[in-house]
């Protein structure tokens, strides 16, 4: 990657408005800019030692507008060259002249995320802020923003630089006890080195962990309906999201299909999921049962462990014994609310019957409705919505949002330590013959310097840096 010319793109978001910004970089960025801008005071255009705004006006094709530069020198831009944007109307016609007027003084087309790159390259950012550009670029909610900012800021680079440097701290521990093995000296014993480890090792788990929840935060909450078959789980689908989304019919066993829908629950919004209808868990299938049904079952049960919350359906006119016809789905962790459906065919024995059960039953929650009428299925979106309160409460988490390549040396790293302390474990206690552990220990610490680029190939770079738009 050439990093020593001047590149320059439009770098507002696509479309009009009513300013957008054209940026430049590199060495000749003020040069360049200085060919088609002239200040109105006559001062002239200089990198000076502190970031520095001209008004003026705009010379293109034979036109003059005004306009606004600023000059950001080198050591204090985003990229760690002397940087310049132009402010100016957002016309897209506007500022694509403008670029073929820098082009044609002696800049080019910035590929994407070049900027980016050039801030990583001078070190002005690492690699696992790179991604939070990424991932801010990429954000569609509040949730997704704020924890790639967290990225951003550097969160995930502290928490590896600390882990690599506590490795590389314990890898010259155990290095000298396998060097002074015969002397009287004890640089580290087994049990501390146990320790430390296991203390390495929760850390980056933790951070796994708030990753994971970032994720789930990006994503629409998923419900999934889940019950015996006939319970009324497609017509309460349509009914919650005003669309037929689903065959509905009297007949057991009309779904096969996992159906979804977005409902909108007054607070917010989840995505709905109709899978299967099932009289067992659906994790022991017998070979009997046709290919078809076997499939069901098995989409069934992905849906439901990756559910946000489970509503457990029931036929409230058919109801028996309730404990029984929701044992499957409440030895879960899954926040999970009980739905008795068909209101409108039960007695009024059997709706009592269901409010004694819950009474009887601190912690489970339940509503009784008819999706045939509509009957409280208000109230049921109401608690759907404080049913996945909890979710959006962890919100203040210190979460950060993980790429596929985080994930991955995140766990390379944890697998490398588990395997560290397996070898540490059958070494004696004065770790003699930790060679092997030790070389594990090494193992950890490289795939924690990839998160932050301290060990990177051109080829990987070019991987990350092809995913941003031009201009970032």
């Amino acid at each position: 990657m050439i990093i020593d010319d001047t590149i320059v793109a439009v770098s507002s978001p696509p479309g009009s408005g009513a300013r957008g910004i054209v940026r430049l970089s590199g060495p000749d960025a003020v040069a360049v800019i200085g060919m088609i801008f002239r200040p109105e005071r006559d001062e002239p255009l200089s990198a000076a030692h502190i970031p520095k705004r001209h008004a003026g006006s705009l010379s293109i094709a034979g036109a003059s507008m005004d306009a606004s530069v600023l000059i950001f020198p080198e050591g204090r831009s985003y990229t760690g060259q002397c940087l310049v944007e132009l402010h100016m109307l957002g016309a897209p016609t506007l500022l694509a002249m403008v670029v073929e007027a820098c082009i044609e003084n002696g800049a080019r087309s910035a590929e994407p995320g070049e900027f980016t790159a050039r801030a990583f390259l001078s070190g002005r950012i690492d690699l696992s802020q790179v991604h939070g550009v990424a991932g801010m670029i990429a954000a569609q909610t509040d949730r997704q923003l704020k924890a790639a900012e967290r990225l951003l800021h550097g969160r995930l680079g502290d928490v590896a630089k600390e882990a690599r440097e506590d490795l590389a701290d314990l890898l010259s521990l155990v290095e000298g006890a396998m060097d002074f093995a015969d002397e009287p000296i004890e640089f580290i014993d087994l049990e501390t080195l146990r320790r430390r480890l296991a203390a390495i090792r929760d850390r980056l788990n933790a951070t796994i962990s708030a990753g994971i929840r970032a994720e789930r935060w990006g994503a629409m909450p998923r419900v999934v309906l889940v019950g015996r078959p006939n319970a009324g789980k497609s017509s309460l689908l349509n009914r919650l999201s005003g669309k037929q989304r689903a065959i509905s019919a009297p007949i057991a066993g009309t779904t096969r299909d996992a159906v979804s829908a977005v409902v909108d629950l007054g607070s917010g919004q989840c995505l709905m999921i109709d899978v299967a209808g099932t009289n067992e868990t659906g994790e022991n299938i017998s070979a009997e049962r046709d290919t078809i049904e076997r499939q069901s079952y098995r989409m069934a049960a992905n849906a439901e462990s990756n559910a946000d919350a489970l509503l457990v359906v029931l036929d409230l006119s058919q109801l028996a014994r309730i404990d029984e016809a929701i044992q499957p789905w409440t030895s879960r962790e899954t926040p999970t609310l009980i739905v008795a459906n068909k209101s409108d065919a039960a007695s009024q024995a059997q709706r009592t019957a269901f409010t004694d059960w819950l009474e009887g039953r601190s912690g489970t929650a339940g509503v009784v409705v008819s999706a045939a009428t509509g009957a409280c299925c208000d109230v049921l979106k109401s608690t759907i919505a404080a049913l996945l309160g909890d979710r959006r409460a962890q919100e203040s988490d210190a979460t950060i949002a993980l790429m596929a390549e985080h994930r991955e040396s995140l766990e390379r790293a944890l697998e490398a330590i588990d395997r560290a302390t397996a070898l540490a474990a059958i070494c004696d206690d004065r770790l003699k013959d930790a060679d092997l552990a030790a070389a594990e220990m090494r193992i950890a610490a490289e795939a924690l310097g990839v998160l932050v680029g301290m060990d990177h190939t051109e080829a990987m770079l070019g991987r990350i840096f092809s995913r941003f738009c031009v201009g970032k």
